[in-house]
């Protein structure tokens, strides 16, 4: 069985760090020179903006595993498995095309389909395309259960998802065929009563 891999921003979450690390350096120099009090209400200011910068930076994955593709954005997590993935595409962000169930098909080609963007490979912007070349997907174990972890662009990230569903569905198990679509409930909850205390503050 063929690990699992995973697709985050590796500088997104190294730049959320230092500049969670900056803002909690700046929330205790706040503290030593107007007081303890005068710190603790510009602390829910501090961690909204923390917070935020994680959500849009470094929060958003992609898991690629046996059972199809797992899309992790900021407010929504889908289940997308391979007999219903129909399509992937890299150009302005790497979309996901859901083919509809096999009773909802019509004849026209792409009645009923669905596009799901990931958050987690984004397109290269024009300096990155001049300053470097495109990560290379990593290679794949045949089997393990270490998850493969990859920080890579929209393009990259689209080829190997195409190469993982070829080798993940070579075989004749029996697949789930459900599309699932929840929100993502943890960070939803944590925005809201950030807001609400950044209010009260």
């Amino acid at each position: 069985m063929r690990p699992p891999v995973v697709i985050a921003s590796h500088g997104g979450r190294i730049g959320t760090a230092a500049l969670g690390v900056a803002a909690l350096g700046l929330l205790a120099w706040d503290a030593t020179v107007a007081g303890l009090g005068q710190a603790l209400l510009h602390a829910p200011f501090v961690l909204l903006f923390i917070w935020l910068a994680w959500l849009f930076w470094g929060l958003a994955a992609i898991r690629i595993d046996d059972d199809g593709v797992h899309v992790i954005n900021q407010l929504r997590v889908w289940d997308v498995p391979w007999a219903r993935l129909e399509g992937v595409s890299g150009r302005w962000g790497l979309t996901l095309t859901i083919a509809a169930p096999e009773g909802d098909r019509s004849r026209t080609a792409t009645a009923g389909a669905r596009a799901v963007r990931a958050w987690a490979a984004p397109a290269r912007g024009s300096v990155q395309k001049f300053a470097r070349s495109a990560p290379d997907a990593p290679i794949i174990p045949e089997s393990g259960d270490q998850a493969v972890r990859a920080s890579l662009d929209s393009f990259t990230a689209a080829r190997l998802i195409e190469i993982e569903q070829v080798q993940r569905t070579s075989d004749d198990r029996i697949r789930n065929d459900g599309v699932r679509v929840r929100p993502n409930w943890p960070t939803i909850i944590i925005t809201l009563v950030l807001v609400g205390l950044s209010f009260i503050a």
